[in-house]
């Protein structure tokens, strides 16, 4: 009886638990993509670099979309049953609650296990490679950040009029440069069109005027192409040291050490390192108090599961949010910093479960 316990409640968790992790799947990549959806058009790059660029970051997300699958599957799986008056069937058996949630308590171990795996062998991969491909966006945007009809200075003293700005074609219509770098007195150059090439400008059909001291023009000439280096914030050369979401555990604790050997601030980077173990691990924590709030408020009906999924979510993620803030400025121990918000999910839980047992 016990063992069709076990394959019962595995069997309800699946599909509401898959339910879960693809919609915030689909919600995180919406969001990531909206993130990063101005680099992409101003880069050019194109849609199968897009595509990549998403799954790249897809391992570091499905990490996170266990936990909030999870609790949402817990007590929507608990609520169910207990509403079908199963609970109290199974209690009449002599089946007490700790031991129906026992499997649910199990499998999140097996699930924040598997997070961990994917977190330590697959995500610092994944996310190298998504910063490697964010950083040639930046660097090799083909429009740099300049608006239209304004005058622009950039760092070498120039002057940039732009009338239009076709991110389509990857262009500038009508430039006007004021260009005060050279020795003498100012030229000033007019183009139909300009592009981006690395850290110059390609400058196309247009004329150069040059002035003389008393204001008028000395020379003009008419130019097919015209090469203009430019100075851009944006081209600053990168360090190719990994941040902490860039390596495995291993690597990490190696870099804390030699860090902490040159007198660094670490604190931050401690937190961070923590945290490859507690993200992963909050799938239990999240079972451990949605367990008993899914029984308590069975009667409450679908919508209020999900809307105590949300409300749930909502306060971890505040709390770990908060707690790194803190780990990081050292108002708080890098460890308990990382670990604070499964520390309070995981006494709330216990205490719930205690008065869950006694009724």
């Amino acid at each position: 009886m016990l063992k069709i316990l076990d394959r019962y409640i595995l069997k309800e968790l699946i599909k509401p638990f898959s339910a879960g992790v693809a919609a915030f799947i689909v919600i995180m990549l919406s969001n990531t993509l909206f993130l990063y959806a101005e680099m992409i058009l101003k880069s050019g790059l194109p849609a199968n670099a897009v595509l990549t660029l998403l799954l790249y970051n897809l391992p570091a997300i499905i990490v996170v979309t266990f936990p909030v699958g999870y609790l949402f599957a817990t007590l929507l799986v608990l609520g169910r049953i207990a509403k079908d008056s199963e609970i109290v069937a199974l209690r009449s058996c002599g089946v007490s609650f700790t031991r129906v949630i026992t499997p649910i308590l199990l499998i999140a171990l097996a699930v924040s296990y598997l997070g961990y795996l994917i977190n330590e062998k697959v995500v610092p991969y994944t996310n190298h490679q998504s910063v490697l491909i964010a950083r040639d966006m930046l660097t090799n945007q083909k429009l740099p950040p300049i608006k239209e009809r304004i005058f622009t200075k950039s760092s070498d003293e120039r002057y940039f009029y732009i009338e239009k700005v076709n991110i389509k074609k990857g262009v500038f219509e009508e430039v006007f440069v004021f260009d005060n770098t050279k020795a003498g007195y100012p030229q000033v150059i007019n183009a139909l069109t300009a592009s981006r090439e690395k850290n110059k400008w390609v400058l196309h059909d247009g004329i150069l005027r040059k002035y003389g001291k008393e204001g008028f023009m000395n020379y003009e000439a008419k130019f097919k192409a015209m090469e203009i280096e430019f100075n851009l914030n944006n081209s600053t050369i990168f360090s190719d040291q990994k941040s902490m979401q860039e390596q495995s555990a291993g690597e990490a604790a190696k870099q804390l050490a030699e860090f902490k050997a040159r007198g660094i601030d670490t604190r931050a980077m401690e937190v961070d390192y923590h945290l490859k173990y507690s993200l992963p691990l909050a799938t239990f924590f999240v079972a451990l108090i949605a367990a008993p709030i899914g029984i308590k408020f069975a009667k409450m009906g679908t919508y209020f599961g999900v809307a105590i999924s949300i409300a749930l979510v909502f306060v971890w993620y505040v709390t770990y949010t908060i707690g790194r803030s803190l780990g990081a400025t050292g108002a708080l121990q890098p460890l308990l910093a990382a670990w604070i918000q499964n520390i309070a999910f995981g006494f709330i839980g216990i205490f719930l479960l205690g008065l869950v047992n006694r009724k």
